[in-house]
């Protein structure tokens, strides 16, 4: 039961920072990041977790959930490299879609729409 508890937060944490401006996404990462890619690795991390081992999901969580998912995947790939940086994060208009997607993902939780903290990831800077 505790697990699904913090499988629950993980993915809790990870909507309500997509869910953020783009001023408070850039302050959830150290500057030596690619923030977005961050972002979105969260979200499918804490998604594949919570999806591994949910249980019980209301079918307006699932709908929602699979909605921000497919969002963010389309973004996915070589074609599309220019959308993982900072500047795109600020301005790209599909950002502010995935924004909306993770409200309205948030809401069918039930979740209060606050700033997370940050994950408590550790990252390494390259040496190069």
């Amino acid at each position: 039961m505790a697990t699904e508890i913090v499988r629950r937060e993980q993915l809790e944490r990870a909507v309500l920072a997509l869910a953020q401006s783009a001023d408070v996404q850039l302050s959830l990462f150290p500057d030596f990041v690619c923030k977005a890619d961050e972002l979105a690795l969260d979200f499918e991390e804490a998604l594949d977790m919570f999806f591994g081992h949910e249980v019980e999901l209301a079918e307006h969580e699932r709908i929602e959930l699979n909605a921000l998912d497919c969002l963010i995947l389309s973004k996915s790939g070589e074609a599309n490299v220019a959308f993982w940086t900072d500047d795109a994060l600020r301005h790209h208009p599909t950002w502010d879609e995935i924004r909306v997607a993770a409200k309205s993902t948030a809401t069918a939780f039930g979740w209060v729409l606050r700033c997370p903290l940050p994950s408590g990831a550790i990252y390494i800077r390259s040496a190069s």
